[in-house]
């Protein structure tokens, strides 16, 4: 626990300090300055709404039965929820902007896309010194075999998935990939876009956690991630100006029965007998519905552009 702390200490700090640089390297001091100010507000939105979500989210029923604030205000990193961490954190950035008077508040969270992503990869990596929270299901493989590799071992010495590495891993190729140049592009939507990644790459490593938040057999990050999914494509619909009436909202449809296609896959892996369907099989349709996803999201946003690039006042003069 002390050195997941001293880690946390580490990362959050690194990752504003490249937020303030990269607004520095594009001469933005007013974008550096509402960098300083979100570090204090993102780590204290963040902190309390990762306790909060994990409140009304799995102890409700216990504070208002029972009376137990026990798990409620304990301090230990499986009571707390990632993603609800992870929406004070945009928040904080978002109320940086206000504070500051920087306009659009969108242009900021588009310069937060990176460092944000690189926070939630060390926030994962971070999970080394959590045991058995940040791994999946135990290995099966012989004692010599190259897929060790990607395991840690439990205190009995058993080989697990070491998932969080994984989570890691594509949470920086998200972040890397938010950098690609796309003149034009509203304020706000390359952060949107990395979010809309993120959480379409969650839903399918959520689901192979060993341990979780869960509400019977749901994954309480997972439908999380789920309904963000849809508030995103929502909200792309919603800014696509080609196409008028409900017509515009049928991405919206596809997406809900995407998703309803990947609890039907889950149920299917759960009740199947077959070991392939029950692991490989069932994460690798999974992962094709959530392709599709990806693919959805880009067609719909492919067109949120502005129809010119805004020009730099100081070059009109």
């Amino acid at each position: 626990m002390s050195n997941y702390l001293v880690m946390i200490l580490c990362i959050v700090p690194a990752v504003y300090v490249l937020f303030i640089l990269l607004n520095l390297i594009r001469s933005d001091r007013r974008g550096a300055a509402a960098a300083a100010v979100s570090f204090p507000l993102c780590a204290l939105l963040g902190f309390l709404f990762a306790k909060f979500f994990y409140i009304i989210t799995m102890e409700t029923s216990n504070i208002w039965y029972w009376g137990e604030w026990g798990p409620s205000l304990s301090l230990d990193p499986s009571l707390f929820c990632f993603v609800g961490g992870g929406i004070g954190v945009w928040l904080g950035v978002w109320l940086a902007a206000k504070i500051t008077g920087y306009t659009p508040a969108g242009k900021l969270l588009d310069r937060f896309a990176l460092p944000g992503a690189l926070l939630v990869a060390g926030l994962r990596m971070a999970e080394i010194e959590l045991g058995s929270l940040g791994t999946g299901r135990f290995i099966e493989v012989p004692e010599n075999s190259a897929y060790l590799i990607l395991a840690v071992y439990n205190r009995y010495g058993e080989p697990h998935v070491a998932l969080f590495v994984w989570e890691a891993v594509a949470a920086a190729v998200i972040g890397l990939l938010s950098l690609r140049n796309e003149t034009g592009c509203r304020p706000g939507q390359r952060f949107m876009t990395a979010v809309f990644r993120l959480c379409t790459c969650q839903i399918l490593l959520e689901n192979m956690r060993s341990r979780a938040l869960m509400w019977g057999f749901v994954r309480v990050e997972q439908l999380l991630c789920a309904v963000i999914l849809m508030i995103l494509m929502l909200l792309a619909c919603a800014h696509n100006t080609k196409k008028q009436g409900v017509v515009r909202f049928l991405p919206a449809l596809y997406l809900f029965l995407c998703i309803a296609a990947i609890i039907g896959i889950e149920f299917l892996r759960q009740r199947s007998t077959s070991r392939f369907m029950g692991e490989h099989g069932g994460y690798l349709m999974m992962a094709a519905v959530l392709c599709v996803i990806l693919l959805l999201y880009r067609k719909q946003t492919t067109g949120l552009r502005l129809r010119r690039p805004p020009e730099d006042p100081g070059r009109s003069r």
